[in-house]
């Protein structure tokens, strides 16, 4: 495994012999990443030749034994600019995230402006159905209205139509009884013909004023009935 390090040379009495060490100060993952670990210290006789300070890269077999030591000078350098390079990728990979940060919120806020925009007209449909229903209805009670007035007019021109005869009758029987009265001016028999003859005629009056009446009443009908259909079209 592969360690950053630091020699630590430890001083000797006055014969000399002082002792190399190492100070583990990183680790590399198997990610390529690195971390730090405790302070541990190892002895590396084989650091010997570099000087106290000196930052080296060390391989350690899982005996914790050291097996290579290179001075960490230029892997170092390789290794912060490949950390430089990664973080401005990771700078690049962020500002790529806010821009679609971005467009998604305006993706989110476009997509809730048409879903308002949806309920309203949806709103202006169901208030159409609604104002075409109820003129739907008024319709029908125009058509009921007009058969209605329709039947009245049908009965007012039979009415019509039966006055018309019992004026038609009236003016025969009155031409008729003018004559009677020429022919039987001067018999004494015509006061009680006469009088049979006013009594018929009274009551072909009465059965005429009869008919005038309901004529008047019906029309008075259907003069209503077409007002309130005329309401309901305007």
């Amino acid at each position: 495994m592969l360690y950053l390090a630091e020699v630590q040379k430890q001083k000797g009495g006055l014969l000399g012999g002082g002792k190399t060490e190492l100070k583990l100060l990183a680790c590399q993952r198997t990610d390529q990443s690195w971390s730090t670990v405790s302070e541990e210290v190892l002895p590396a006789e084989e650091a010997s030749k570099l000087s106290d300070g000196v930052l080296v890269l060390v391989e350690i077999n899982p005996n914790r034994k050291v097996q290579q030591i290179q001075e960490a000078g230029r892997p170092l350098v390789n290794i912060l600019q490949k950390f430089s390079r990664q973080v401005e990728k990771l700078k690049v990979r962020e500002e790529e995230i806010n821009q679609w940060k971005q467009s998604l919120t305006f993706q989110a806020q476009e997509l809730n402006r048409r879903e308002m925009d949806m309920e309203a007209r949806l709103e202006q449909l169901q208030q159409m159905e609604d104002e075409f229903q109820c003129l739907k209805a008024q319709q029908q009670e125009v058509e009921t209205s007009r058969k209605g007035i329709e039947k009245l007019q049908t009965e007012i021109d039979l009415n019509r139509q039966a006055l018309e005869a019992a004026w038609e009758h009236l003016r025969s029987e009155q031409r008729h009884l003018e004559e009677y009265k020429t022919q039987c001016r001067h018999s004494a028999v015509l006061d009680n013909e006469q009088n049979g003859f006013r009594q018929k005629l009274q009551e072909l009056a009465e059965s005429l004023a009869t008919v005038q009446q309901t004529g008047h009443d019906q029309l008075q009908t259907i003069s209503k009935m077409r007002q309130t259909l005329l309401n309901l079209t305007s």
